[in-house]
């Protein structure tokens, strides 16, 4: 029998050409939260984060709402990204936000290149439809 149970669920869109927004939700029955981060893909830098805490068991988690913002600014492309995130944002306020956040970003590369090969296929239909 599960006594416990904890999804997180990572999607993806890309409002602009160099932007992918990131939407993050962690679900058990004691957290509920989402994040919402947007990354300029050409350098892998944070440039927006929101968050939501819908459930949560302890008072420093709604510090986790402005301590998230430290996390702007640092590229998912440099070293130990995934560390100092951790460090600065989870040590500070909640775990749970940063390691959200972190996996949010371990899906850049993914992200891209699924968009990429999306853009690949729509050319070739379009190249398709003009030479017929």
């Amino acid at each position: 029998m599960i006594t416990f149970s904890r999804s997180q669920v990572v999607g993806v869109e890309f409002p602009y050409e160099d932007t992918a927004r990131f939407h993050g939700v962690q679900d058990d029955h004691i957290y509920d939260m989402e994040v919402e981060m947007d990354v300029r893909i050409s350098d892998g830098v944070i440039i927006a984060i929101t968050e939501r805490m819908k459930r949560y068991t302890n008072p420093v988690c709604t510090k986790a709402v402005d301590v998230l913002q430290d996390a702007v600014g640092i590229s998912l492309r440099e070293p130990g990204w995934m560390a100092r995130v951790l460090r600065e944002v989870g040590r500070s306020s909640c775990e749970h936000f940063a390691e959200l956040g972190n996996e949010c970003g371990r899906c850049l590369d993914q992200a891209r290149m699924t968009r990429d090969r999306i853009d690949e296929i729509a050319n070739r239909l379009r190249s398709s439809r003009d030479h017929h």
